[in-house]
């Protein structure tokens, strides 16, 4: 596995010559409706379907194909991957769009400290890079029929920057063991529950620290915050926090 960069979403997504491309989007109240404002037809899958998380269908992220139809879309999503649209990220893949489907729902729910489980929100970026910023933490398993995983910016609290670089998790050669089972689990790794134990360190920061409205969406704000005092304090190590608690947290 390598993490692969760029300056713009477009120069990424040309390296991947024969991949078909999906957006991961999370539902904020207004996803859906602001991408029929753009779209005569929206083709897109919600992700909580057929999981356990299915009575939840108002705060599913969808999942929706990009190609030409929806080449507006990919461009505004590039634009600002936080607040254009929804935050998101995209998957990279050769597999039919059942089996990338199955492989992401398979990932909605991980395993942590031993024994615990719970709901992941992978498709938010700054979750995905607490995931997958650091190839040597990361489980094969995530991958399945996934090519790549595509996010922007780096973890959260590792440098503040104002114009933050896509990055892509890539796959190496893949064997039998990065399918999951179907009755598998995805195992965090330690680096990841530290990862996140960081970002929820962070965010619950955050809620103390904001004026009303802002967001950590805001890469403006997000500097400002990371630079304070407040933000300091909370990296240093806290006791019994629970990583998948990142999953319950609202997009602050």
């Amino acid at each position: 596995m390598r993490v692969i960069q760029a300056n713009t979403l477009s120069q990424l997504l040309n390296q991947n010559n024969g991949l078909q491309h999906w957006l991961v989007l999370e539902e904020n109240g207004k996803t859906l409706s602001s991408l029929y404002r753009q779209l005569q037809s929206v083709d897109f899958d919600w992700l909580f379907l057929q999981t356990r998380y299915k009575d939840f269908l108002k705060r599913s992220p969808i999942l929706m194909p990009l190609n030409q139809a929806t080449k507006g879309i990919l461009e505004t999503f590039s634009e600002d991957p936080r607040k254009g649209i929804a935050p998101g990220v995209i998957i990279a893949s050769r597999a039919p769009r059942n089996e990338v489907l199955a492989h992401l729902r398979s990932c909605l729910e991980v395993t942590f400290y031993g024994n615990r489980k719970g709901m992941l929100r992978f498709y938010h970026p700054d979750i995905a890079a607490a995931l997958f910023s650091q190839p040597e933490g990361v489980s094969r398993q995530w991958f399945g029929p996934i090519a790549q995983w595509i996010w922007q910016g780096d973890e959260i609290g590792a440098k503040p920057t104002a114009s933050p670089l896509w990055q892509a998790l890539e796959a190496d050669d893949q064997t039998d063991e990065s399918v999951l089972a179907p009755d598998q689990v995805l195992q965090l790794t330690r680096h990841q529950e530290q990862a996140l134990e960081r970002y929820i360190r962070l965010t619950r920061a955050f809620k103390q620290y904001r004026s009303p409205g802002e967001s950590l969406d805001d890469m403006e704000v997000r500097q400002n915050f990371l630079n304070s005092d407040t933000a300091q304090q909370a990296l240093f190590p806290a006791k019994n926090l629970n990583p998948v608690s990142a999953t319950a947290e609202s997009t602050v």
